[in-house]
C-alpha cells in the first residue's frame, strides 16, 4: 500500500495532504501515542483548518458592502442618464409649449414631476405615448379655455377645446374599462386558484398549474403606472379642474339663464375627474387582489417545496428528457 504508482489518484491525494512530512518522498506511517505527544507543531507549514479571524471577516464584509454600494450608485447614475435622454428625445418635444406662469407654482412642479416620470426607463413605451397624448391634450385645453379670450367659455373657445377634452375623456375611459376588466379577471383567477390549491396532487404540480393559470390570465400591477395615474390626476386638478370651476362658479352667479353650451364642457370636466378617481381605485384594488393571491395561494406552496425533494426529481427527469431529444 505504501508503494503507490506515481500517477495514481491516491498518491496525488496523499502528497497534497502531507500530514506528517514536508517531503514528497516521505513514507506515510501511522503515528503512535508517543509520536503524537512528541510532535512539534511549529514545524508544520500546512493548516487544514485555520483559525477564525474575526477582523478579516469584518474587513471582507465591509468590502462587499462597499462594492454593493458602488454598484447601486452606478446603476442609479446610469438610470438618471437614460432618463434624461428619454426626456430630451421622447417626452419634451411631444408636449406643447405652455405659459410658465400658468396657473400656479404648484402646477409647474407637478408638470415637471410628470415629465420626469414619463421619462423613466422602466416605463413601458405604449404607456408613455398614451400619457404624452393625454398631457398634450390637457395643456391645449388649458391654453384655449383660459388664454384665448377675455370671456370665459366663449362659444369659439368651447368649440375649439371640445376635441382636446374628448381626447382626454376617451383615453381615461379606455383605461377605466381595461382596469375593471383586469379586476374581474383577477377575481376569476382567485376562484380558479382556490380549486387548484385543494387538489390532492404533489406540491410542485399544484404550483405549476397555479402559475400557468396566473400567467395566462393576469398582468402584474406596476408601481410606476399607478404612480403615473395619481400624478396625472394632480396635474389635471391644477391645470384644468380647479381653475375651471373657480371661474365657472363665479360666472354662474351672474348668469340670468343657464347656458346649455357651457354646461356641456363643465360636465365633461367633472366626468374626467370621476373616471380618473375610478381608475386609481381600480388599480389599488387590483394591486391588493394580486398580493392576496400571492399570500394565500403561492406562499404556502413555496414553503412546502423547500422540504419536498419531488420538485427536484421532477426537474431532473425533465432535464434528462430534454437532453435525449
Amino acid at each position: 500500500m505504501d508503494d503507490l504508482p506515481p500517477g495514481s489518484r491516491l498518491a496525488v491525494v496523499r502528497s497534497q495532504v502531507a500530514i506528517d512530512s514536508e517531503s514528497d518522498g516521505s513514507v506515510y506511517t501511522t503515528p503512535t501515542n508517543t509520536d503524537a505527544a512528541n510532535t512539534d507543531t511549529s514545524n508544520t507549514d500546512t493548516e487544514p483548518f485555520p483559525e477564525y479571524d474575526e477582523s478579516e471577516c469584518e474587513q471582507l464584509a465591509s468590502s462587499i458592502a462597499a462594492e454593493k454600494h458602488n454598484e447601486e450608485a452606478w446603476i442609479h447614475a446610469l438610470g438618471k442618464v437614460a432618463q434624461k435622454e428619454i426626456r430630451m428625445v421622447h417626452v419634451d418635444p411631444n408636449i406643447v409649449p405652455y405659459f410658465q406662469s400658468d396657473p400656479s407654482q404648484r402646477s409647474q412642479v407637478v408638470l415637471e414631476q410628470l415629465r420626469d416620470l414619463l421619462a423613466e426607463p422602466q416605463m413601458r413605451s405604449d404607456i408613455r405615448e398614451q400619457f404624452i397624448t393625454i398631457v398634450n391634450a390637457t395643456l391645449q385645453f388649458n391654453l384655449i379655455i383660459f388664454h384665448r379670450s377675455p370671456e370665459f367659455l366663449a362659444p369659439k373657445e368651447i368649440e375649439d377645446a371640445k376635441l382636446h377634452l374628448e381626447t382626454v375623456l376617451n383615453h381615461v375611459e379606455f383605461m377605466e374599462y381595461m382596469l375593471k376588466e383586469q379586476l374581474q379577471t383577477a377575481e376569476q383567477v382567485s376562484y380558479a386558484l382556490e380549486d387548484a390549491s385543494n387538489e390532492p396532487t404533489p406540491a410542485y404540480e399544484r404550483l405549476c398549474k397555479m402559475a400557468t393559470v396566473f400567467a395566462k390570465s393576469m398582468k402584474k400591477p406596476r408601481y410606476l403606472e399607478r404612480r403615473l395615474l395619481a400624478l396625472y390626476m394632480d396635474f389635471y386638478e391644477e391645470w384644468v379642474y380647479n381653475p375651471f370651476f373657480l371661474l365657472r362658479n363665479r360666472q354662474l352667479v351672474n348668469e340670468e339663464l343657464p347656458s346649455t353650451e357651457r354646461t356641456k364642457p363643465s360636465r365633461r370636466v367633472i366626468i374626467i375627474w370621476e373616471v380618473m378617481n375610478s381608475c386609481i381605485e381600480s388599480y389599488g384594488t387590483l394591486t391588493w387582489v394580486t398580493l392576496e393571491i400571492k399570500r394565500q395561494y403561492f406562499a404556502p406552496v413555496m414553503g412546502y417545496l423547500c422540504d419536498s425533494p419531488e420538485i427536484w426529481e421532477h426537474c431532473w427527469d425533465r432535464y434528462r428528457a430534454n437532453q435525449k431529444c
